[in-house]
């Protein structure tokens, strides 16, 4: 149930070569095999864990911080959410107060010189996928942008296709988009007939022609949690929303569902900032995310797909339909190119500030 290929051809060797170009070596992992898991008695000791916020935050501190408390004697200091340009500045200025942080691959791939190398003699990576495995971060969660809608507002006929959602005579009224350029330049491609597979390198100028079509429709979000309160509140009828997200507020009783087709999967990492002051800590912490119950755990809270094969066989079978990595979810997308954005992140960003203020 891990990834091997992406439709754009992005195969898994690619992934891991760049992964580990750093110099994460086989038997770098292998040195923390078999002595890494023994908990370390870290009492009297903190860190400062930041991530997303909401139901998101909330399960990784059900999942990885609390068991890690009760294990270590450490305390773990909530914080956040997670900002780019708040973390770029803390690490540049020399005082970050984040000692874990969750960012996107995308995001990790494009500023490596921000984080710690992990140490693989405290963290034990040697059960994961290596496709989750960086110098400078764990894997933590995959997970997918899905096409989401709710079922009050839109009634039986549901969309289907980023298209779909882009049709405002169709499916009149606001949309929820996320603002930033990934993944709304390959949402934005596939909306105009782009094949997944031919999507990358990605036709910016096509891109915004396409996204200058809805620009008025749209109500941009830049957290997760206000997403999911635009779905709940029927503020907005169609639009694209996390698959963890939207199994948690469909779990709760509201009426938002998604479906599978043209979904586009993406990873988490934890990584220390450059400096952290409890980067021994926040190593430890690392090790902890990884622990099969764990990370089973933090999948049936909120339906995020483990990076340890070994966790799949305890997450529920209720939550199994709901994963981004089932065989049956997967071949319906694609993993996003994160080599891609390491490339163009910055001037991209750069580009979709300006046609925001456009």
């Amino acid at each position: 149930m891990t990834e091997r290929k992406t439709g754009a051809g992005f195969s898994r060797r690619t992934f891991l070569t760049t992964s580990l170009a750093a110099g994460v070596s086989a038997a770098a992992l292998a040195a923390g095999t078999g002595r890494a898991m023994a908990a370390a008695d870290l009492s009297g000791r903190e860190m400062v864990f930041a991530s997303w916020g909401g139901s998101y935050q909330a399960a990784q501190e059900a999942a990885y911080c609390n068991p890690f408390m009760e294990k270590s004697g450490a305390v773990v200091i909530q914080d956040g959410p997670m900002s780019g340009s708040k973390l770029r500045t803390m690490v540049e200025g020399g005082q970050p107060i984040w000692d874990v942080v969750d960012v996107t691959d995308t995001f990790l791939f494009a500023n490596e010189e921000l984080f710690e190398d992990l140490d693989f003699g405290i963290v034990d990576a040697s059960a994961l996928d290596q496709a989750y495995v960086h110098q400078k971060g764990i894997g933590c969660i995959v997970w997918s942008y899905n096409i989401a809608f709710n079922t009050d507002v839109v009634g039986e006929n549901t969309p289907q296709s980023w298209a779909d959602v882009f049709d405002v005579e169709k499916f009149p009224g606001k949309r929820a988009l996320r603002d930033r350029a990934y993944p709304m330049m390959e949402i934005a491609l596939m909306a105009d007939g782009v094949a997944p597979e031919d999507l990358y390198p990605l036709d910016i100028e096509r891109a915004y022609r396409k996204l200058d079509t809805i620009k008025d429709h749209v109500i941009w979000y830049k957290s997760n949690s206000a997403a999911q309160q635009l779905f709940v509140d029927g503020e907005v009828g169609v639009g694209v929303l996390l698959n963890g997200r939207t199994f948690d507020v469909n779990k709760k009783g509201a009426p938002v569902d998604l479906t599978w087709n043209q979904n586009i999967r993406s990873i988490d990492y934890l990584v220390i900032p450059k400096g952290a002051p409890n980067a021994e800590v926040a190593q430890h912490f690392m090790n902890a995310t990884v622990d099969a119950d764990n990370q089973a755990l933090m999948a049936n809270t909120l339906a995020y797909a483990p990076v340890n094969p070994a966790a799949f066989d305890k997450v529920e079978d209720s939550v199994v339909p709901w994963l981004a990595t089932t065989p049956e979810n997967a071949e319906k997308g694609f993993l996003i190119d994160a080599a891609y954005w390491r490339d163009n992140l910055g001037p991209l960003t750069e580009r979709w500030n300006e046609w925001k203020l456009s």
